[in-house]
């Protein structure tokens, strides 16, 4: 991946130098440098790391945010929203028919907004299908290039579940991120015996 992102810059310098000095600008000439510098810095984190960029991607807008591990988006071109449920995590329910509202589960949803709310958003699907049997489109959601299902793991505001095959991608790094929140006692965590194989129980 990165090696193609080098050989596409290295195209779009190639091409704003053998374009001819003669007939660029002065004027037209900086802006082709400028937008050759702006591709590259959307490679390169501020921090300087080479961060991996998704695969199998498409840019959405936020309609709502439902609870902690489902929100509400607008694809480009349609009117109609359509709900994406975040792969391989789960919070406490706080809008779910019949069920009491869950310890956390409104601080999981209050920041899920925070992260998504005014935030370029960005879903990566898996290999195993984009839509579960409800509808749900299901997916990674990035908020300004962070994974978002990863960021509520590690705020413990979630747990990894639904595991399932080949949908696993980053499974091995949300139970790193579990782990670690689990270990400080965060959120969820704080409450022995709340968090189960099975989901969350009071």
């Amino acid at each position: 991946m990165w090696k193609m992102k080098k050989w596409l810059i290295s195209i779009m310098i190639a091409s704003v130098l053998g374009g001819g000095y003669g007939a660029l600008q002065y004027e037209s000439l900086t802006a082709k440098f400028d937008n050759v510098i702006n591709t590259i810095k959307t490679f390169i984190p501020s921090d300087g790391s080479k961060e991996k960029t998704p695969e199998n991607t498409v840019n959405v807008t936020l309609d709502h945010v439902v609870d902690g591990d489902t929100i509400s988006v607008k694809f480009e071109g349609e009117t109609k929203a359509k709900t994406v449920r975040l792969l391989l995590i789960d919070t406490p329910e706080s809008v779910k028919p019949n069920t009491p509202v869950q310890p956390y589960a409104k601080e999981a949803s209050n920041y899920m907004k925070k992260l998504v709310t005014n935030s370029k958003l960005t879903l990566e699907y898996d290999s195993g299908g984009a839509t579960d049997k409800y509808g749900r489109v299901l997916a990674y959601v990035y908020a300004d290039r962070k994974n978002v299902n990863e960021e509520m793991l590690k705020e413990g505001f979630a747990r990894v579940a639904y595991v399932y095959e080949p949908n696993t991608r980053y499974l091995s790094e949300f139970k790193q991120a579990e782990a670690a929140a689990k270990e400080k006692k965060k959120n969820i965590w704080a409450k022995d015996g709340y968090v189960t194989d099975k989901g969350f129980q009071e």
